[in-house]
């Protein structure tokens, strides 16, 4: 800030050349027709060295707008952005111009900032470009016949309805090029943990698409990730004794898997029950040990996201080890006084952040997390701020051309979302240089305010990073929890000192087999994290569910966030405006009065004032929960939902807002549901006539659903509008015919 004051003092004082007033002498005149002029170039020029901070904003969209895209863009299109951008912004610099300054050098500056943004969106386009070609393979094509898989155990991907094996695959039986990995869902991993080979016999499928219209694109992560295939085994897989896979790198891959799966292991052996399993988690990335209700409490009190490896965990561990480095070196005089210690440690955190990214797994997460620690270890290195706005950048920056699908993923913007926030607080309340400082305070006093300072800093720091992360769960997951600010609260110290600093100690010991005790107190510690979610995540308000808002308000209230985070100034209020109108788009969207998934699993429609459910039979409750939660609809509330009073085996009929709506589910009873302006669901195929004949409007029957997928129809006042959840002028590499396992 003290940069920029000196900046805009300089622009108002009168060109280059600041003019020094004695003591006491008398302003210059004011000039109400100039006021405004002079308050606009003041703006302009505090943000001098804030546009930069714009380009991976631009590049995020130019990947966001390929991956999104209804159709493959031409392959030309992103490096013709990117060419004839950085030709513009470059033309419009080198300008030449009589003066250096005026409107007319502004708008220039303007301009060539513009170009400079089509440029990186046209760069992000062709990493997405990129990255897609490097993953591409055959699709997978569904078959309901079993067939005989065999591959070697990658991960156990435990959900809550039982284990989940990734394989690298071998071979599967009738196909010749088969996907590098499959998931199969089992009744029980037994023995086969990851690294050993297994052969299984089951029924796959291509991984599932969205469920509703703008719900979660399952199979886009998918094909990223080169999963190739998702399906269930027919009891349990067997092990098997072919040789490992020809490929070194996928040999090492494997013996890398064996050895995360002994760690965890041995971790929960010498620390058993709740506390372990949450300690293997976090340190090898293995959440199979932690039940279905652990995980539940944690999700519900908005503590879900210690139990994957990510931004928290890297910041935890490479601050950790970054000051006991600086503490123990300091201590060291001939150390201390000649080699820089500082970049001593951040190299040495650096290592173990690196040792602890293989061994958690490396996922995509962490990996994230690891880029920005090494732009921020490396601003240490190179004697630049730690914390910064244009280490943000440059860490977003490498983030998407590295993973430019990533752009999509609600890990990736809610946490460059907190972060960006909390930057931004930072540069707010940090002292400028020019600013005298205060009086030292005496040892009582300064106890007193060092503790004040201390919990208000972790309350407004919480406060923050929850108001920016918020627009994102809400859009993403429909939900939010109630008590995530004081989970938080009394998780994180926990978490910082003393699970932290006993993992740490767990290691340095481990190598002499006197790791047990250290295991044993980090257990106790996640532990009582685990109590503090079951507390308030078994709360019955703990959870609450909203409808999901629509993409403009959603993305005009992102626009506000970057607008009052990347800017200085009186500039920063102009998202105040933005972030209202997002609300009011928000508050006055029609709502969806009926909602299906592609297999009927469940149809909610509205019934008066309320909803109405017809909910399919099993154990599975996935397509349920997420139509709910899309609709406003929190867990206890869908608990309490009944089922239309007029429903049969065969046929459901509804009374609603939008006319008679039914659900037919054999031929007999087709000619029931023939009512003018009816909205009919079939689970059959309806004769070619039928919506004709009867003046339906709308028919939705088994086909269509098999094309389609699921839908949402919402009353609008041009009629009944229709959105699906995979449109047909949708064509991607990903959007193929989709498995029912998508849980």
């Amino acid at each position: 800030m003290g940069e920029g004051a000196n900046r805009v003092t300089t622009l108002i004082a009168g060109g280059n050349t600041f003019q020094k007033r004695a003591g006491g002498s008398t302003p210059g005149a004011f000039s109400p027709s100039r006021a405004p002029i002079g308050f606009l170039a003041d703006m302009i020029a505090l943000q001098r060295d804030r546009w930069i901070l714009w380009l991976p904003v631009g590049m995020i969209a130019g990947a966001a707008l390929w991956m999104l895209a209804p159709r493959d863009p031409p392959v030309w299109l992103g490096g013709a952005l990117l060419v004839l951008g950085c030709a513009g912004a470059l033309g419009f610099n080198a300008w030449p111009s009589a003066r250096m300054d005026g409107w007319a050098v502004a708008l220039r500056r303007i301009l060539a900032g513009l170009c400079a943004l089509f440029a990186a969106a046209g760069l992000g386009a062709v990493a997405a470009q990129l990255r897609t070609a490097s993953v591409i393979e055959p699709p997978y094509a569904a078959n309901e016949e079993p067939v005989r898989v065999e591959g070697w155990v990658v991960a156990n991907d435990a959900s809550d309805n039982g284990p989940r094996l990734r394989l690298l695959v071998r071979s599967i039986e009738g196909v010749v090029a088969a996907p590098r990995y499959v998931r199969m869902s089992v009744s029980d991993a037994g023995l086969l943990t990851p690294g050993r080979a297994a052969r299984c016999r089951g029924v796959l499928g291509p991984p599932s698409g969205p469920m509703s219209p703008g719900g979660y694109d399952f199979a886009r992560r998918a094909f990223f990730e080169r999963l190739g295939a998702t399906g269930f085994a027919f009891g349990r897989c067997r092990p098997a004794d072919f040789e490992p896979p020809s490929g070194w790198l996928d040999r090492q891959r494997l013996q890398l898997a064996a050895m995360r799966a002994d760690l965890a292991a041995a971790i929960y052996e010498a620390a058993p029950g709740r506390g372990g399993a949450i300690s293997a988690a976090l340190v090898t990335g293995d959440r199979s040990s932690i039940d279905a209700d652990t995980n539940a409490a944690l999700r519900d009190s908005g503590l879900g996201h210690l139990l994957s490896v990510s931004g928290i965990h890297m910041g935890v561990v490479g601050g950790l080890v970054f000051a006991m480095l600086v503490w123990t070196l300091s201590l060291v005089n001939p150390i201390a006084l000649r080699f820089p210690v500082k970049k001593i440690a951040a190299v040495g955190a650096l290592l173990v952040l690196a040792v602890y990214l293989i061994m958690s797994g490396s996922s995509v997460p962490a990996l994230r997390s690891f880029v920005m620690a090494c732009v921020a270890f490396g601003a240490i290195l190179l004697d630049r701020p730690a914390i910064s706005m244009r280490g943000l950048a440059l860490a977003a920056f490498i983030v998407v051309l590295i993973f430019p699908e990533s752009v999509l993923e609600p890990g990736f913007q809610m946490s460059f979302a907190a972060t960006m926030a909390l930057v931004a607080l930072f540069e707010m309340m940090k002292r400028a240089p020019h600013e005298p400082a205060l009086p030292t305070p005496g040892p009582i006093i300064g106890m007193l305010q060092a503790t004040t300072r201390g919990i208000g800093g972790v309350l407004l720091i919480s406060f923050v990073a929850g108001l920016a992360t918020d627009p994102f769960a809400i859009y993403h997951f429909q939900r939010f929890a109630l008590y995530a600010l004081p989970a938080n609260l009394i998780a994180a110290p926990i978490m910082s000192f003393l699970v932290a600093p006993m993992a740490a100690a767990a290691a340095i010991l481990a190598p002499f087999g006197l790791a047990d005790p250290a295991l044993e107190l980090m257990a106790s510690a996640l532990d009582l994290i685990a109590a503090v979610g079951q507390t308030f995540g078994e709360r019955p308000e703990a959870v609450r569910a909203v409808p999901q808002p629509p993409h403009g308000a959603f993305m005009l209230c992102v626009f506000a966030l970057l607008w009052a985070s990347l800017w200085r100034g009186a500039l920063r209020w102009l998202a105040a405006p933005m972030l209202a109108a997002s609300i009011a788009l928000y508050i006055t969207a029609p709502r969806p009065a009926l909602a299906f998934d592609a297999d009927l699993r469940a149809v909610y429609a509205r019934d008066g004032d309320g909803w109405a459910l017809l909910a399919a039979r099993g154990r599975s409750t996935f397509a349920r929960d997420r139509l709910g939660s899309m609709l406003g609809l929190s867990p206890a509330e869908i608990e309490r939902l009944a089922p239309p009073e007029a429903c049969g085996d065969a046929l459901c009929h509804w009374r609603s807002p939008i006319g008679d709506i039914f659900v037919v589910r054999d031929a007999l009873s087709l000619e029931t549901a023939c009512t003018a302006n009816a909205v009919v669901i079939a689970r059959l195929s309806a004769p070619s006539d039928f919506a004709s004949r009867c003046e339906l409007a709308v028919l939705v029957d088994g086909p269509n659903l098999a094309a389609l997928g699921g839908a949402t129809i919402t009353p609008t006042p041009f009629g009944l509008r229709v959105e699906r959840a995979r449109p047909s002028n949708i064509q991607r590499p990903w959007t193929v015919a989709a498995s029912t396992d998508q849980e």
